[in-house]
Formats: structure tokens, C-alpha cells, sequence
């Protein structure tokens, strides 16, 4: 997906104390003849809690970095509120965006 600077998440709305859950994952990538339908070897995916938005993009660029991950590879990123509601995407440089259906009640602009 494409983000335009507008979606952007920036300043106190990413320090925003709220539940969070961060989704981590990676793929093989095939540019590199990597299996593009399965996690990298010796890596996992999972689901982690995170306190705000800063929080969960340090915890993406831990794992991308921990696990040597390219861009080709990350597939996580995705942000969701304590109801299961995604309501931001984490780039792999670590930028977080809205998603165009997030409520602007619970990241606001």
C-alpha cells in the first residue's frame, strides 16, 4: 500500500499511552531466491503488546534489525487497539501511518 505524507503519524500521537498489539512477521523475499510463502529460517512471527505507537515501532525495528530483515522481507507492522481494531501500519523504517479506515477518535491528526 501506498501512504502519502498526510497519514503520517507524528509528535505526541505516537507517545500516546493506549493498549497496543504489534504484529511481527517477515517472508522470504524471491529477489533474493528466498521462499516468499514462508518466514525467513530461524525466525518466527508473532504478536506482541506494545504501550503506544513509539513503542511499537521500536519493537518493529528490534525485531527487523535482530533478525537481519530487508525491506523485501517485512510484512508486519500492523497496529491494533485493544478491540482488535487495526489502526496503524508500521513501515520498515520504523514510520508509522494511519490506515485509511482507522477511526481518527483513536489516532488523531
Amino acid at each position: 500500500m501506498y501512504y502519502t505524507p498526510e497519514l503520517e503519524i507524528t509528535d505526541a500521537d505516537l507517545t500516546l499511552e493506549q493498549a497496543l498489539t504489534v504484529s511481527l512477521s517477515n517472508i522470504g523475499n524471491p529477489d533474493h531466491g528466498q521462499n516468499p510463502s514462508a518466514p525467513l529460517p530461524g525466525t518466527r512471527d508473532f504478536a506482541i503488546d506494545a504501550k503506544s505507537l513509539k513503542h511499537a515501532s521500536t519493537l518493529c525495528r528490534k525485531y527487523i534489525w535482530g533478525f537481519g530483515l530487508g525491506a523485501g522481507n517485512w510484512t508486519g507492522g500492523a497496529v491494533f487497539d485493544s478491540s482488535g481494531t487495526q489502526i496503524a501500519q508500521i513501515s520498515y523504517n520504523g514510520r508509522v501511518w494511519k490506515v485509511p479506515h482507522a477511526d481518527s477518535a483513536m489516532v488523531s491528526s
